[in-house]
């Protein structure tokens, strides 16, 4: 089997497998994938979607349907992304912004690699996804809680997430479908348990390069009020020994703002304080010179960052300027320079600044760096200046086994257990749960708030604010993270726009997004700079789901204002809105038709018996719209001489009028009508799947209207059947057939819509 990968492999790459590599196919084929992977950056970590693909390809059973590769950084989503692609995956990128592609739930049989982030795959595994209606949340937790492979990359700074994780797996109780989570890192904090590297790939020719090349850094302690002048002198000195490209990594975006200013030249700024469509514009500007592979011909540049580039990012450096950190949070700085092993030998430097008694470290803590710094001292060889710590890969972990460094507590983690399941399942009404100390921990630290700046917020009517942000929402492209304490140092009383209402600046809360004038300042080139009082570029048009043109009115050449704008919108429409018109895509209606209700469901069972083998799950796709029968919904289609399943309205007028026609009651709901229906012996997981599949009924059944027909389904006691199914199926496992027969009346009705377009 691990032959064949290696033919697979190299029809797809310039260059065969690692050894490692091959051992990981392997495991896959024999049914035993490994739970954690350690292997040094530089390896080809990403290749377990390659794995992953040849398994699906070939046909290896038991490979699970989905891989959702997920890391914590944009950047890496984006590489990541773009590798799977290359390999010929059909890949989804779910990182937020503005609208995420969700194409893969009509697709749940098809093999699928999801690159996403904790935050996207988190709330959907936990049943409150971010962006998704209650409704659908059920849909996104069971395509993602089972058949798939979850890969955390650089899990040992996604704690929290993994822990959680582990809960999950013991939570899901017995199912068909395949769910595996393997745990990525560079940086193991216990490699004993982990897939890693063999005697054979330290042998190898080109893993070996890298493995082996030195990482020398050179220690230097100053006071704290030289911290800038000696980092910025370093960066200088290494540009002046002959290294075109530096990096320089503070541990605040406030000291790597300081060092920016102060250096000359070619010079980029990467934090975290920036628009995400901003660092994406920055990145595609510059990442040519500082990728992997570029080192040939690169231009001098000057990279100025914060631990923002510590994970996963192929940069590659010729030499680094640092400051004092964690030792994994060293490691991982470091394996930023020479990345392939191609200079050898790098120089680097490492600055301790030296805290007073009153001074702390908010980042790591005043101990802990203390700590660190005493140990690399330690650490060092040679002698008088040249003294050095090698950071190279197999130098370090020899160093750490024979001395191991001091390592920083983890992020405090929430236990995830059964109760907690079961309010999080329950998604209508759903239950008020903070979901996110199972994704990132209980954070303890610095609180934070998203920023947007907005030019059509007048600061002569604030009054107006509201109404002009719901004409068009922000979205994740242009929201800036910041720290609560300096938004607010930061805005003083100024109004601002917080959760729907105008409220002074020091009034912001921990979470809130914050919508200013553009016209308040504070973000430059570069990103956040709250000393700039120049106007704010607003970059909702660009990013956003809506244009607005602002100050337009009905007299408004509006095809020439959008081409000024650089936006092609087919069939414009105007809306006006408190700061002016408000520019849509018209939405063109597609002429509905009837469709006969015993086609409806013969067609839905077919797709079902697609999706599932499961004769139960055919079973209630086959009748989950057998409530539509009554002749009063019939009167609401518009039936005549068959009964319907949808109607064939020539206007929305006709189908109000055909609906107050009909006689039924507000709020009833055809599921229950079926749910009654059903033949006496039709098992409970039936009943259950044709209640649910609309997203309703999922814990309680809704009095929907019709009090007797409600007795008449089960209504007293539907709560007792819908625990005694969690409990057999586990609540990943139902919400998975559930999905099936949700997705196969959605398939079957998107092909009947196609069809009445044609």
């Amino acid at each position: 089997m691990a032959l064949e990968f290696t033919d697979w492999y190299q029809q797809r790459h310039p260059y065969p497998p690692f050894p490692w590599q091959e051992r990981l196919a392997g495991l896959v084929a024999a049914g035993t994938p490994p739970g954690a992977i350690a292997v040094p950056t530089g390896a080809g970590k990403t290749t377990i979607i390659a794995v992953w693909q040849w398994a699906k390809e070939v046909g290896i059973p038991g490979v699970p349907t989905r891989l959702i590769y997920v890391v914590d950084r944009r950047l890496i989503v984006d590489s990541v992304t773009d590798y799977a692609d290359r390999l010929g995956c059909p890949v989804i990128k779910m990182r937020g912004g503005i609208t995420i592609d969700d194409s893969w739930l009509m697709s749940p049989t098809r093999p699928t690699v999801i690159v996403s982030t904790v935050d996207q795959v988190g709330s959907r595994l936990l049943w409150r996804g971010y962006g998704v209606s209650p409704r659908q949340a059920p849909l996104h937790a069971a395509l993602v809680g089972n058949d798939a492979l979850l890969v955390l990359d650089e899990a040992h700074l996604s704690t929290p997430f993994a822990t959680t994780l582990e809960a999950v797996s013991r939570l899901r109780g017995t199912t068909a479908q395949p769910w595996q989570v393997t745990l990525m890192t560079a940086t193991p904090v216990n490699a004993d348990d982990c897939f890693s590297l063999s005697e054979a790939d330290r042998a190898h020719p080109v893993l070996r390069q890298r493995l082996q090349s030195s990482k020398l850094a050179r220690l230097v302690k100053v006071e704290k009020d030289a911290l800038v002048a000696t980092l910025v002198a370093e960066a200088q000195a290494l540009r002046a020994a002959g290294a075109p490209v530096v990096g320089v990594i503070c541990n605040t975006t406030r000291e790597a703002r300081e060092v920016f200013n102060q250096l000359p030249a070619e010079k980029i700024l990467l934090t975290g304080r920036i628009r995400p469509a901003d660092k994406d514009a920055l990145l595609a500007t510059h990442l040519p010179n500082i990728l992997s592979g570029s080192r040939d011909g690169r231009e001098p540049l000057y990279v100025v960052a914060t631990q923002t580039i510590e994970v996963g990012a192929d940069l590659d450096f010729d030499a680094l300027v640092t400051q004092s950190a964690p030792m994994d949070a060293l490691r991982q700085r470091f394996g930023r320079v020479d990345r392939l092993g191609q200079l050898g030998t790098s120089e680097s430097v490492i600055v301790h600044a030296h805290l007073g008694a009153e001074e702390e470290c908010l980042v790591y803590g005043k101990k802990l760096l203390k700590d660190t710094w005493s140990w690399l001292t330690k650490a060092t060889r040679g002698s008088g200046k040249h003294k050095r710590v090698d950071f190279g890969i197999e130098a370090m972990e020899g160093t750490c086994q024979h001395s191991p460094p001091p390592v920083r507590d983890t992020t405090p983690v929430r236990d995830f257990t059964a109760t907690d399941l079961r309010k999080l399942r329950q998604t209508l009404p759903p239950v008020p749960v903070d979901i996110s100390p199972w994704l990132h921990g209980e954070q303890t630290g610095v609180a934070t708030v998203s920023l947007v700046w907005r030019a059509d917020l007048a600061t002569e009517d604030p009054s107006a604010w509201p109404a002009i942000m719901e004409a068009s929402p922000a979205v994740l492209a242009e929201m800036m993270p910041c720290t609560l304490y300096e938004v607010r140092q930061w805005l003083g009383k100024r109004p601002v726009l917080a959760a729907g209402r105008v409220v002074p600046g020091t009034d912001l809360r921990p979470g809130d997004m914050v919508v200013v004038p553009s016209s308040y300042g504070g973000y430059g080139p570069w990103g956040w700079e709250p000393e700039s009082t120049a106007l704010v570029a607003d970059i909702g048009n660009q990013v956003g789901a809506r244009v607005r043109l602002i100050g337009a009115d009905e007299g408004t050449d509006i095809p020439a204002r959008l081409a000024a704008l650089g936006i092609d919108i087919p069939n414009p429409v105007a809306s006006p809105y408190p700061a002016g018109l408000v520019i849509t895509a018209a939405n063109r209606r597609v002429k509905s038709r009837a469709i006969l209700l015993d086609d409806h469901l013969r067609d839905i069972a077919a797709v079902a018996r697609e999706l599932s083998d499961d004769p139960r799950v055919v079973q209630a796709a086959a009748l989950h719209d057998i409530g539509k029968r009554d002749p009063r919904f019939q009167v609401l289609l518009g039936a005549r001489d068959q009964p319907l399943a949808k109607s064939g309205h020539p206007s929305p007028w006709a189908a109000r009028q055909a609906r107050e026609w009909s006689g039924l009651p507000p709020g009833w709901r055809h599921e229950i009508a079926s749910l009654c229906q059903l033949p006496d012996d039709a098992d409970d997981l039936v009943k259950y799947l044709v209640a649910t599949h609309h997203g309703y009924a999922r814990t309680i059944l809704p009095v929907s209207g019709d009090e007797a027909l409600w007795h008449q389904a089960g209504g007293p006691t539907w709560g007792k059947l819908t625990a005694r199914l969690n409990q057999e199926h586990g609540a990943w496992g139902l919400a998975y057939q559930e999905a099936l027969v949700r997705l196969a009346d959605w398939i079957q009705s998107e092909r009947e819509q196609q069809a009445c377009s044609r």
